[in-house]
């Protein structure tokens, strides 16, 4: 009697069905590996994969609701390129259930790791707020660049100018080639050193 008792009571407080996996939790199945650890590791992969694509996702719709006009859309892609590769994804990444299957073949057994995951809420509000002080330092960076290429381009033509107005019009074409040279190697210059 007691038994049966114990074993009722073990049956009410933890059942033996499924498990309940959160609502936003997403599952994520690893590559049919030979041993346990290779399937964890391939699951693992794909999962730090979903939640690169995911912060892809959302940087993509960062840049379109951010970026100004004048704001070059190469130099925004590769900051938040560069933002991406820096992303610590373990932070973001959190399991909340695992399930591994076991196959037996003629050659021997394989096993597949299939996890649940979700990001955590904090390091998205902390990467989303990390990703739009990115993007306002670009925007700060490329305007003090704009205004200096303007400035350069402003002090060159004056400069050229009095050189010219200096040498009475001996050395007007090799100053105009020399200003053309200069003022077009300053903004690669600025913008890819």
């Amino acid at each position: 009697m007691l038994e049966i008792l114990l074993s009722v009571s073990l049956a009410l407080v933890s059942p033996q069905g499924p498990n309940v996996v959160g609502a936003d939790a997403v599952a994520v199945r690893g590559d049919t590996e030979l041993s346990p650890a290779e399937a964890f590791a391939s699951a693992r992969r794909r999962a730090e994969d979903h939640v690169r694509e995911q912060w892809a996702e959302r940087a993509a719709h960062a840049l379109d609701l951010r970026r100004p006009f004048w704001l070059p859309q190469v130099l925004a892609d590769r900051a938040v390129q560069t933002w991406l590769a820096d992303l610590p994804v373990d932070e973001c990444l959190r399991l909340v259930d695992r399930e591994d299957r076991e196959r037996t073949h003629e050659f021997g057994n394989s096993y597949q790791t299939t996890l649940w995951v979700a990001e955590e809420p904090r390091s998205v509000k902390q990467g989303e707020r990390e990703l739009r002080q990115r993007l306002r330092d670009l925007e700060r960076a490329t305007a003090v660049k704009f205004g200096g290429i303007a400035a350069a381009w402003t002090l060159l033509v004056a400069a050229i100018a009095w050189l010219d107005r200096l040498s009475r019009g001996y050395m007007t074409g090799t100053l105009r080639l020399l200003g053309l040279l200069v003022g077009g190697a300053l903004p690669v210059f600025l913008f890819l050193g």
